[in-house]
């Protein structure tokens, strides 16, 4: 992990997104930091905790379930 404040270029770097799809994640809710110059700054540890909101885990994951159900229907 980097550690301490980045830019956005660098934080982009870190969750291996492009600048432009991190400036989307800021407007969805990404928390960050702007200095009086403008300057937006981030802690990685904050984009961690933003991407966990998506996590996909075997109980929020029922595609299976769903393909099970229609193929139990159609045999």
């Amino acid at each position: 992990m980097i550690p301490g404040w980045v830019k956005v270029k660098e934080a982009a770097k870190y969750a291996g997104v492009s600048p432009r799809t991190l400036e989307d994640w800021l407007k969805q809710g990404l928390k960050y930091t702007q200095m009086p110059t403008g300057l937006r700054l981030l802690k990685p540890e904050w984009i961690d905790q933003f991407l966990e909101r998506f996590l996909v885990t075997p109980s929020s994951n029922h595609v299976d379930q769903i393909v099970d159900e229609i193929m139990g229907k159609i045999t």
